[in-house]
């Protein structure tokens, strides 16, 4: 328990930063490469047409206004990132367990979470334990100590931990298809469509129905989730839930339970494929990997299984901390333009992503179908989103972030207490009538990041007094 004496010493601590802070850090909220932008804005009641307010950038003291960069990566903005994760897990929460004007029986409806991978690209390293940990096998042990083409060998006894420099390298560079490898990358996203598409007919086909048929009875709710594996390839974590005809308010018409929803997806993701064209002018076929994963979700479940049925707050915990990673832990930048393997290995990319990189620009150059991954060469070739979700899933980002604008205009008249928690569920329609505001403004982008390091510096501290201040 933290003692009184250290409570009062932390309240002086944000009381002094408070204090300190600038106008810019101050409506920032602790964002570290915030926007620049000058302007202004104007203020009507929109019941009378009477000027209410007037804002101008030039009432501040550089001359510009600041405004949150709202970047979901935590090596670029430590605040913003968290706030995007925090609205990442009411968004995944929302269609576990209900809230947020999203029904609490839906966590009574079919629900089943699902790894995807993609397929194998050449053997590359494994971790085959946690850092520090005790009775970790070999990486990849062959008693005949097989060697590829190329003489190097294709068998590894090391024990790698998950943070090994070596986890996800090939074993034979010459022998691993980068080729295939961004153009599944680049196909992946159309593979996750027909995946959804193949799965209402295999979920009909279970059902004993027609597809149309089944639409009457049920309708098929997901979101998906992106991870980029320690080989830089994606993998698609998903939620899938069965819900009624007319959505997470009623029950699937159905007689099928999260054990039977398992079979059909393994059958869609066996049954999908992509073929797409090679520089070699051949097709490439296109599939999910052999590593699938189907767990029922479910509140009986342990917190901590990691296989067997799963917790809906585990789920959702988990795939919220993925959302803020990128692919920094590949040595790429998150805030560059990446325009060749040059770039990437001077930027500090490992070995193995400046090849998938080179890999990527080679295929840019003879094929005008692949033309559009030069501008996705610092995500591998990925041109997915990092999370997506069907319209019926639960609540989306926009509610969210809305919801924090509102709490910030009624502010005044909530009780001292009042946290954003607060007003979360509150409804903008029912805001009275003299709150409607239009809003009439003229806006320039002039910049990002502060103009002082007084004010970087103070965004910092800010951000890191909120993440340690007591919670009431």
């Amino acid at each position: 328990m933290t003692s009184t004496a250290s409570l009062d010493a932390l309240d002086v601590d944000q009381l002094a930063a408070r204090l300190s802070q600038s106008d810019a850090e101050r409506a920032t909220r602790g964002c570290s490469n915030p926007i620049r932008l000058t302007g202004s804005s104007v203020h009507v009641d929109a019941a009378t047409g009477e000027v209410v307010g007037t804002y101008s950038s030039d009432d501040e003291h550089d001359g510009h206004t600041y405004v949150r960069c709202g970047n979901r990566r935590a090596e670029v903005c430590a605040s913003c990132s968290r706030e995007y994760k925090g609205d990442a897990w009411h968004v995944l929460m929302s269609g576990l367990l209900g809230g947020l004007g999203v029904p609490e029986s839906v966590s009574q409806h079919p629900s089943v979470f699902v790894t995807l991978t993609a397929p194998s690209f050449g053997p590359v390293h494994r971790a085959t334990g946690k850092k520090g940990g005790k009775g970790k096998t070999p990486c990849r042990a062959r008693r005949d100590r097989p060697v590829c083409p190329h003489g190097r060998p294709l068998s590894c006894t090391r024990r790698h931990d998950q943070d090994d420099r070596f986890v996800g390298q090939p074993l034979c560079r010459d022998c691993y298809d980068y080729t295939a490898h961004v153009i599944w990358q680049w196909h992946a996203p159309e593979l996750w469509r027909r995946f959804t598409m193949a799965l209402r007919r295999q979920l009909a086909r279970a059902a004993g129905l027609t597809v149309k048929d089944f639409h009457a009875r049920a309708r098929l709710s997901y979101t998906k989730v992106c991870e980029f594996q320690a080989r830089g390839v994606v993998h698609f974590h998903a939620v899938v839930r069965l819900d009624g005809p007319t959505g997470p308010d009623s029950l699937p018409q159905l007689d099928l339970d999260a054990d039977d929803i398992t079979v059909p997806v393994r059958a869609a993701a066996a049954h999908v494929f992509v073929d797409a064209d090679t520089p070699r002018g051949d097709t490439l076929r296109l599939r999910w990997g052999a590593q699938l994963d189907a767990r029922t979700i479910t509140l009986g479940a342990g917190r901590d299984n990691s296989t067997g049925p799963a917790h809906p707050a585990m789920i959702g915990a988990y795939l919220a901390k993925y959302l803020t990673k990128s692919t920094a832990e590949f040595g790429l930048p998150a805030t560059e333009r990446i325009r060749s393997a040059t770039d990437a290995r001077h930027a500090g990319a490992t070995d193995h992503a400046c090849r998938i990189v080179a890999a990527a620009a080679r295929l840019v150059t003879v094929s005008e179908d692949y033309r559009p991954i030069a501008r996705r060469l610092a995500t591998l070739g990925y041109r997915g989103h990092p999370i997506t979700k069907s319209r019926a899933y639960g609540v989306t980002f926009g509610s969210r972030r809305e919801a924090r604008r509102t709490w910030r205009r009624r502010r005044a008249r909530l009780h001292a207490t009042a946290v954003v928690r607060d007003v979360l569920d509150l409804d903008p329609a029912a805001i009275d009538d003299d709150d409607a505001v239009i809003t009439l403004g003229s806006w320039t982008y002039a910049g990002r990041g502060y103009l002082t390091d007084h004010d970087a510096a103070q965004a910092v501290r800010t951000h890191t007094l909120t993440r340690i201040r007591p919670q009431p």
